[in-house]
């Protein structure tokens, strides 16, 4: 039964409008295990029409900054800074970090928050030892380069006595050059042995080491927190954490959950149909991540493994809520039109496989970024009208994550 009696909690929104990356679904498996509020999916026509109104938290994950930033606008820019200065909290990693760094360039310039250097920018590029395509970025007439990928070692705590490690992984998130209207979180301190150089260890160390990795700024009433590596990453619990006390000194505007959820027979029937094709197009994923197949959208590039991830994301939530029976709370006309963009993912994916460069991989990406925001709306609202509180319907974690919990408490893709 809910608990009546629960606390607000601050109503939350993520990202997942043109330019966003997978990664906003790590976000979604936080929010699994941490949080009871309301969370709503937002794309770029959502927030330039007055989403973050009904918002307390906006998080911005990784993917294509440029991107992002000329789908949001400058109007998308006054919503942003003005949700922060009414009271609102940002969280924005890697790309999402970017964003509101200071820069000239168009679109970046509507998003001039915070006055941060990325040091991570250059003229002259050092030589690339691997990945090529993930190496680098144009910035105007400069780079914004990628010196290390995978796990980097940082330290946490704002005295000497407080200090702590912590580790996360870095996907072409921003080295910040610290500045006077900021408070420093986090400063890369270190590699491990899962780091991997994209340049020579002494070129990433200059570059990383020492400088910011996480940093807060106080906007107007609300407060802005930007993450280099991904801290919301499945793997990394202790970093999680980090990133979830965030939300401690959000304001919290959300109803508790006390209602009951309604039910869709209708919706329930067209259920199974809707899993029949989702696992079509996981089996159709997983066959074609045994190409060496990548494709350039925008100014990232996308690789097999990507789209299963959208799929899983989904796959593993719609499993959620059958086994608890709330299958009802997802309407039949939601389903239908999920199960639709599910079977076009499916033809674009035996489209690909037999020819990688057939030129439907944007649309194919696109429709899964959109089917999988579209269910993870309906799955938190299920578990939020229904009062089952955070969505620990989600029992099983990655054997990684196990095992990294457990190191971390002992110590106690381009996607720019």
């Amino acid at each position: 039964m809910p608990d009546l009696h629960r606390k607000k909690q601050p109503r939350i929104a993520v990202y997942t409008g043109e330019g966003a990356s997978h990664s906003w679904t790590w976000f979604a498996d936080m929010f699994d295990r941490e949080h009871a509020g309301p969370v709503v999916f937002v794309d770029e026509a959502a927030v330039r029409g007055g989403a973050l109104e009904a918002a307390d938290v906006f998080f911005v994950s990784g993917g294509d900054t440029f991107a992002i930033a000329a789908a949001l606008g400058g109007l998308g820019a006054r919503a942003i800074e003005r949700f922060i200065r009414d009271g609102g909290t940002y969280i924005g990693a890697c790309a999402g970090a970017y964003l509101l760094l200071k820069s000239s360039l168009e679109p970046l310039h509507y998003f001039n928050f915070v006055n941060a250097k990325i040091a991570n920018l250059t003229r002259c590029l050092p030589p690339a030892l691997q990945r090529p395509e993930k190496y680098c970025t144009a910035y105007g007439c400069r780079y914004v380069f990628h010196p290390v990928r995978e796990e980097v070692g940082m330290r946490c705590g704002a005295a000497p006595h407080e200090e702590r490690s912590v580790h996360a992984p870095l996907y072409g998130g921003p080295a910040m050059i610290a500045s006077d209207d900021i408070e420093v979180l986090a400063t890369y301190a270190g590699f491990t042995e899962a780091s991997e150089f994209l340049v020579e260890e002494s070129v990433a160390a200059e570059t990383l080491i020492g400088n910011v990795a996480a940093a807060r700024k106080c906007c107007g009433r609300g407060v802005i927190y930007l993450f280099g590596p991904h801290f919301e990453h499945p793997d990394f619990p202790e970093a999680n954490r980090i990133m979830f006390d965030c939300l401690a000194g959000a304001r919290a505007s959300g109803e508790p959950a006390h209602r009951q959820a309604p039910a869709d027979p209708a919706g329930r029937a067209g259920f199974r149909a809707f899993l029949s094709e989702l696992s079509n197009a996981r089996i159709m994923a997983l066959a074609l991540e045994r190409s060496r197949y990548q494709w350039l959208i925008g100014a990232k590039v996308y690789d097999p493994e990507k789209i299963r991830i959208f799929l899983e994301a989904i796959w593993k939530r719609a499993r959620a809520l059958d086994t608890r029976c709330l299958q009802g709370c997802c309407s039949s006309a939601d389903i239908e039109r999920l199960g639709e963009a599910l079977f076009r993912c499916s033809v674009n994916l035996r489209a690909l496989r037999t020819d990688a460069l057939c030129g439907c991989a944007e649309e194919l990406f696109r429709d899964l970024r959109q089917s999988a925001a579209a269910f993870m709306n309906m799955y938190f609202s299920a578990l939020y009208t229904a009062g089952h509180g955070s969505a620990a319907a989600i029992s099983s974690q990655p054997a990684r994550t196990k095992a990294r919990a457990g190191r971390a408490q002992a110590c106690h893709q381009f996607v720019y």
